[in-house]
């Protein structure tokens, strides 16, 4: 049997990279692109209240309790917006990476009602929680989102979808609004003209990690995606205070989304 000369393994190992290489397209330069997308969207709010009747001062029948009381509500939505970053290839094997700037503008709001609770019967009382009916809208959002995907060549190494999945920060603006009944004396109200009526209104801002994927197909400069992600915002809220009766108002608003939408891009 003849020996194998050292230097043909080391042929025949180069003439195989050659080989696999041979219908690879080569990493190149990346791209910028921009964008427009449109999406449905699927909101959903906890809201949590606590009426803080701790202030040694408060004369209240509830003196020194804290009356909790929560509600959620969830909204089909839509939302649109405007995108730009920048996709680079890290490998000959169609892995790459890319990073992107959003904003997005959101329509729906989602309505919901606290019960109410409290040591009465029908919530007559200064320091419980009365029946409240309460709305949450997006109005917009800014996001930084990070790709990382690979391509699926179809015909030859030119054509075919890619998937990522995407991991982002954004930054949520909301509207809240709350309307209630209830008692403002020290004194139970047992008269309905003893009752009065109030308003919550104010923007409130959450930070949130969002989590997805997507599949996308590139034809000459432009791109179409389709993208599910889902975001968990932080707790975000303020505290009203009731000075003339020495209560306080602690509020707490924690949505979440789940999008599905579609992403038109260009390349340049």
């Amino acid at each position: 049997m003849r020996s194998m000369r050292p230097g043909k393994p080391v042929h025949f190992v180069g003439a195989l990279l050659l080989a696999c290489l041979a219908g690879t397209t080569p990493a190149t330069a990346g791209d910028f692109y921009v964008g427009a997308s449109a999406s449905a969207d699927r909101l959903n709010v906890l809201y949590e209240k606590v009426v803080d009747n701790s202030n040694p001062q408060n004369a209240s029948l509830n003196q020194g309790l804290m009356v909790r009381d929560e509600a959620s509500a969830a909204k089909l939505g839509y939302s649109y917006g405007f995108l730009a970053g920048y996709k680079a290839p890290l490998s000959i094997s169609g892995i790459y990476v890319a990073l992107e700037a959003d904003m997005l503008r959101h329509g729906g709001i989602a309505a919901g009602r606290l019960a109410g609770t409290g040591i009465s019967d029908t919530r007559n009382q200064l320091g419980e929680v009365w029946a409240e009916d309460w709305t949450f809208q997006k109005n917009r959002t800014f996001g930084l989102t990070g790709r990382l995907g690979f391509g699926i060549p179809l015909i030859g190494t030119w054509f075919g979808p890619s998937v990522y999945g995407l991991v982002g920060m954004r930054r949520l603006s909301a509207g809240f609004e709350s309307t209630y009944r209830g008692c403002f004396t020290t004194t139970p109200c047992t008269e309905p003209d003893q009752f009065g009526s109030g308003t919550d209104n104010f923007s409130e801002s959450f930070s949130g990690l969002a989590i997805g994927g997507g599949i996308e197909q590139k034809v000459g400069a432009f791109s179409l995606r389709g993208e599910v992600r889902f975001t968990d915002y932080s707790k975000g809220g303020r505290v009203i205070p009731f000075d003339d009766v020495f209560v306080s108002v602690p509020l707490d608003l924690t949505p979440d989304s789940v999008s599905v939408g579609a992403i038109l891009v260009w390349y340049f």
